[in-house]
C-alpha cells in the first residue's frame, strides 16, 4: 500500500499568494526580501515586457516580424521567475518565453532578429546561460533535465529551469523528464504557466488532475501551485525551489 493518502490526489491545492488582487499583502511569511531598488526594477521589467509585447504584436501584423508568441498577462511569471535565479543558472524556454532569455542576458535586438528568422538571432553570447526557444511542444523540459544532470555530475551548485504551458504538461516528454529528475534528484525546476488553454484546448479536457502541481507527486518531486499574477509569490516559490535544487 502507498504511504501517500488518496486525498493528496483528490483535494484541491490552494495557490500560493502573497498579494491580494488589490495589491494588499496577505501572506507576510512568504513575502520575499527585496530592496526598494529591486521592487522598482521588477515593476520596470514587467512594464517594459508588456510594452515590448505590444510593439512586437504590431510589427508582426505589419509583416515586419515573423514568428512571435504574445506574452501579455504572463509578465509576473516570466519576470518574477527569472528574477529569482542566479546568472549561472540555465534557462530552457518554450516558444512563448523570450522575455526570460532577455532578462537573463540575451541582447534584446537578437530577440527581434530571432523573430525575423535571422541566423544571428540564435547566436547566444558567451556567458549567457540560455537555450533559444523550443518550438516543439515540451521538448525543452528534456533539455533542462540533461543540463541539470550535467550540473549534478560536475557537483556544481547551479539550477536549470524550463518553461512550458499547460499543453506542454500533457506531452510525453514532460512526464519522462519529471520521472528522470525525480529518480536522480536533479537540480531542475519545471515551471508550467497555465493560462487555461493549450492553444484551443481547455485545461479541463487535457487531464483529470485537479492541477498541474498534482502531477509532481508521481515523480516524487515537490509540486507547488502559484498565483501567476502575483510576482512576489512567483519569486518566493522559485527561490524555494532553487534552494532545494542546489541542496540536492
Amino acid at each position: 500500500m502507498s504511504k501517500i493518502p488518496y486525498e493528496v490526489y483528490t483535494e484541491e491545492v490552494e495557490a500560493l499568494s502573497v498579494l491580494s488582487p488589490d495589491g494588499e499583502i496577505v501572506n507576510k511569511d512568504k513575502l520575499p526580501e527585496l530592496s526598494d531598488d529591486q521592487l522598482k526594477e521588477l515593476m520596470y521589467r514587467m512594464v517594459f515586457t508588456r510594452t515590448w509585447d505590444e510593439r512586437a504584436i504590431n510589427l508582426g501584423r505589419q509583416g515586419r516580424l515573423g514568428f512571435y508568441a504574445p506574452v501579455s498577462g504572463q509578465e509576473a511569471t516570466m519576470v518574477g521567475s527569472e528574477f529569482a535565479l542566479e546568472k549561472d543558472d540555465f534557462v530552457c524556454p518554450g516558444y512563448r518565453d523570450m522575455p526570460q532569455l532577455v532578462w537573463h542576458g540575451l541582447p534584446l535586438y537578437q530577440a527581434f532578429l530571432y523573430s525575423r528568422g535571422h541566423q544571428h538571432g540564435g547566436q547566444i553570447p558567451e556567458g549567457v546561460n540560455v537555450l533559444m526557444p523550443q518550438i516543439i511542444i515540451g521538448a525543452q523540459v528534456l533539455h533542462a533535465m540533461g543540463i541539470a544532470m550535467g550540473y549534478k555530475l560536475k557537483k556544481q551548485k547551479h539550477v536549470a529551469i524550463t518553461y512550458t504551458g499547460d499543453g506542454g504538461s500533457s506531452e510525453g516528454d514532460f512526464y519522462e523528464a519529471l520521472n528522470y529528475a525525480g529518480a536522480f534528484k536533479l537540480p531542475v525546476i519545471f515551471f508550467v504557466q497555465n493560462n487555461g488553454y493549450a492553444i484551443t484546448t481547455p485545461f479541463a479536457k487535457q487531464t483529470a488532475a485537479l492541477s498541474i502541481a498534482h502531477k509532481a507527486v508521481a515523480a516524487g518531486i515537490r509540486g507547488v501551485k502559484v498565483d501567476g499574477m502575483d510576482v512576489f509569490a512567483v519569486i518566493a516559490a522559485v527561490r524555494e525551489a532553487a534552494e532545494r535544487a542546489r541542496n540536492g
